[in-house]
């Protein structure tokens, strides 16, 4: 890299790799949620969930209550109309055709009734169910308002110190060469984070490395072209920029 002191440039880029990692904490820890919200979010939803459950089984319960109803309403007035009209009939065989009516309407009324008494118990049982839900919910609203502001608050915090080290970040960027940054985001995406690693030595001897990132001893000569520091040098493993290190 002709003109550029890879030594320098790759301790400065060590360093704002610090920097882009405080940042991916920070990120990290504004996605997080509090246990004690997480809890009682999913508490919240479950509960929802279930009432808007149980109001769609009230809404066809109810539903097939009122067709039933509007039947025996309409039966009972035939029905109705049907014992007037015999007490008009002018012959036996005229009474014998309305009372043969009269019955056939009212088995069907009973028939109706004995499928009707279970749908209002029905509806009762649910609507005693949601009222129970709607009750919890809203003693588990004012805790989950409190909490959910705290989390905002909290979050709000973050972002403040986010973009403060964002900008302090943007700066150091500055005084590394474009090409340098360029290689290390790209390998810095593909790498959970870790763009750039230091030279470890292996024993106390240090004529052995292994890279800081994967552990893998490095090759001798590629070691050597970290230290002379006159082009950037990547591990042979995991693909990382090597540094030599303070």
């Amino acid at each position: 890299m002709g003109g550029v002191d890879v030594a320098a440039a790759l301790a400065e880029l060590y360093q704002l790799q610090a920097k882009d990692l405080e940042l991916d904490q920070l990120e990290a820890e504004m996605k997080r949620l509090p246990p004690e919200l997480a809890e009682l979010r999913k508490k919240w939803e479950e509960r929802l969930d279930r009432l808007t459950e149980l109001k769609e089984q009230l809404k066809q319960v109810r539903r097939e209550y009122e067709k039933n109803d509007l039947e025996l309403k309409d039966l009972t007035a035939k029905r109705t109309q049907a014992q007037e009209e015999q007490l008009q009939a002018e012959s036996a065989r005229e009474v014998t055709q309305y009372e043969n009516r009269i019955q056939q309407l009212s088995t069907r009324i009973d028939e109706l009734t004995e499928l009707t008494l279970p749908l209002i118990e029905e509806m009762e049982r649910l609507e005693a169910a949601i009222k129970e839900l709607e009750a919890e919910l809203a003693e588990l609203k004012p805790e989950l308002e409190r909490l959910e502001a705290e989390n905002e608050a909290r979050i709000a915090e973050l972002k403040t110190t986010y973009e403060e080290k964002r900008a302090e970040r943007e700066a150091m960027a500055k005084a590394i060469p474009a090409l340098v940054i360029r290689e290390y985001e790209a390998i810095r995406r593909a790498r959970k984070g870790i763009g750039v690693a230091r030279m470890v030595p292996v024993g106390e001897d240090r004529q052995a490395f292994r890279c800081e990132a994967c552990s893998v001893q490095l090759p001798t000569h590629v070691a050597q072209k970290v230290y002379q520091g006159r082009q950037l040098v990547r591990c042979p493993s995991c693909g990382r920029i090597l540094w030599k290190g303070p």
